[in-house]
């Protein structure tokens, strides 16, 4: 990347609403399309992504809402675990962790009931589809902080530790009241689709008594009341260069990991996502977790680095198994449709996911018992077929 392309990533990253205009006044360029075919270039060599809108789902409903970090491991084939977890509407990712012992994923998703999602998880271990899980809940905002191009590609960790601002990570509260078309386009907003789109893609389906100022009126009230927040994230490097992992690490004093969190790798060319999570069981168990995108040096000398960290009394690293995506990732966007306007709350039916599920078990424990038998017939007709002559067997 050139220095002006730098630059204009750094702006974006600062000013989500930035015009293409004001970009190019950052710049040495003469022409304002020279800007626009600078940003569609970046986009093709995947360092830039389209705007997305992340969503406070903490303001989103009057009910508790969560997002869950899951760790599962599993003796089963990526393909088969995830056609399992599929099942499940509220779930947004899922991929694969680089393991040489064990199958192990990472899986995030909605909540309305952590203790029926734990008990649909509990019934995938009981049926062997997983072995072990862990269920951590996210209490606190999370943050995103584009890389610094101009920055160290592979920094040390030594200021970790050091005093630092720790900006407001509380979530919020639920204070507007949503209607049909605010909830009809948030997912749409959230993986960046554009107003024209939503409206073109809904007319194809069951929403045509929207129009496209209402749709726009809604993206505006749900940015007034901090619903969703616009944002550019970019990569430190073009993807193929790059690799991804999450980090959860656990202190003995909650202020102490957000420290770590707010200075690891503060300034340097490292994409990060960052926030607290407690365990399910003991939500005061606090874990800090960090989700980076960096280059393959980085991550090689990792642990060694946070070995000499002290006060880290467990660290935790998941690289992801292929990057960019490749064939295990799955992703999909939120999913809102049991939002219930009169109450303003929204509720998931765990009790359907858990029927789907044992549905499924059935199904293949069947498959699994006819397979069995054609082979056992098989193997019966061969040994008669081997051991009775001919003779015999036309009598």
């Amino acid at each position: 990347m050139s220095d002006n392309e730098k630059k204009m990533l750094h702006v974006l990253g600062s000013h989500p609403e930035v015009s293409t205009k004001e970009l190019l006044t950052h710049t040495d360029y003469k022409w304002e399309r020279t800007v626009k075919r600078k940003l569609s270039q970046l986009k093709e060599q995947h360092i830039l992504s389209k705007p997305l809108y992340y969503i406070n789902y903490n303001k989103l409903c009057r009910n508790p809402l969560h997002k869950l970090l899951c760790i599962l491991e599993s003796n089963q084939n990526y393909d088969t675990v995830i056609s399992y977890l599929k099942l499940i509407e509220p779930l947004l990712w899922v991929y694969p962790v680089l393991s040489a012992h064990k199958k192990v994923v990472n899986v995030l998703l909605y909540s309305t009931n952590d203790a029926a999602m734990v008990d649909i998880l509990q019934l995938l271990k009981e049926n062997d589809i997983i072995t072990d899980y862990i269920v951590r809940v996210l209490r606190h905002r999370g943050t995103i902080e584009n890389p610094n191009l101009f920055g160290d590609p592979n920094p040390s960790l030594d200021n970790l530790l050091d005093p630092c601002d720790i900006p407001d990570t509380s979530l919020g509260h639920y204070d507007t009241a949503w209607n049909k078309c605010d909830i009809t386009i948030l997912p749409y907003l959230e993986r960046g689709t554009k107003l024209i789109e939503i409206l073109r893609k809904e007319n194809n389906h069951n929403f045509k008594s929207c129009t496209y100022e209402q749709i726009k009126y809604s993206r505006e009230k749900m940015v007034k009341n901090k619903l969703i927040e616009k944002l550019y994230m970019f990569s430190p490097f073009p993807l193929d260069q790059c690799v991804q992992f999450r980090l959860t690490l656990k202190t003995d004093d909650t202020a102490l990991t957000q420290r770590i969190l707010h200075n690891f790798a503060k300034g340097e060319r490292i994409l990060k996502q960052h926030a607290l999570y407690g365990e399910w069981e003991n939500i005061n168990c606090i874990w800090g977790s960090i989700r980076c995108t960096s280059h393959p040096l980085f991550l090689k000398d990792l642990m060694y680095k946070l070995d000499q960290v002290d006060y880290i009394t467990e660290r935790e690293v998941y690289p992801i198994r292929s990057f960019p995506h490749k064939r295990y990732f799955f992703s999909q966007p939120s999913e809102f449709k049991y939002f219930d306007f009169d109450t303003q709350t929204l509720e998931y039916p765990y009790h359907v996911y858990e029927e789907q599920i044992k549905e499924k078990l059935e199904s293949e424990q069947a498959i699994f018992h006819d397979r069995a038998q054609r082979v056992i017939f098989s193997e019966e007709m061969h040994f008669k077929e081997t051991t009775i002559g001919p003779e015999t067997q036309k009598l």
